[in-house]
């Protein structure tokens, strides 16, 4: 089977690499600088959930009802503050922080994951793993052998779009000038892919980022 893949390079990866602040809507009187490498481990990102997590399993619910009208959704997850781990040879911080749901579909019995990023630690883009590479825990989506497809690309206002398929799974993500990121991981477990690359995507634009910023403003 011929591979498809066209991975493309932007300059917001580059500009990942300098620190990102807070913007003035969310917590700029705080003066919170964003740390590069990550956060560090935060008990009120572990497994939490309250208001906040609330406005984004709102956010999530409104998401699906809006791009998927004819399916039914089985919350497996309710929306909670989570921590990634980076590995990083010992397995400790640092850390991304999110917030995360897990849904199953009714019609297909396909599942899939959504989340919400603060900035901290995130590489916009996709890693081009399929010679072999070292995963990078900064890069959310990584193209491996396997894939058939990983396209990333920049939109006017600078958000960059990214997947990952090999027709089993999608892995999407959108990555904003502020540094926030959107995501989703699908995939079937029996029959075909009921969503294409473009489902998903789209999903993940229609995924607001605020509540992250909303609970770090209130920390």
């Amino acid at each position: 089977m011929s591979v498809v893949k066209s991975v493309t390079r932007t300059a917001v990866a580059a500009a990942a690499a300098a620190a990102v602040f807070l913007p003035a809507a969310a917590a700029s009187a705080q003066g919170t600088e964003i740390p590069e490498e990550g956060w560090e481990y935060s008990a009120a990102w572990d497994f939490v959930r309250d208001e906040y997590t609330a406005e984004f399993q709102s956010d999530v619910d409104d998401a699906l009802a809006s791009q998927f009208p004819d399916w039914t959704f089985d919350n497996s997850l309710e929306a909670v503050r989570l921590q990634n781990y980076y590995i990083d040879g010992v397995n400790e911080t640092p850390v991304q922080r999110k917030f995360r749901a897990d849904f199953w579909v009714g019609e297909t019995g396909e599942g899939f994951e959504t989340a919400v990023y603060l900035p901290g630690g995130l590489t916009p883009g996709i890693q081009d793993v399929s010679g072999g590479e070292e995963f990078d825990g900064h890069y959310l989506l990584h193209c491996q052998a396997a894939d058939t497809e990983c396209s990333s690309e920049t939109l006017a206002d600078g958000t960059v779009v990214a997947y990952t398929t090999d027709g089993t799974y999608v892995e999407a993500a959108a990555f904003y000038p502020d540094g926030s990121a959107s995501w989703s991981w699908w995939g079937a477990f029996e029959g075909p892919l009921q969503v294409t690359p473009d489902n998903v995507t789209a999903l993940v634009l229609d995924l607001s980022t605020e509540p992250v910023w909303h609970a770090l403003e209130n920390d």
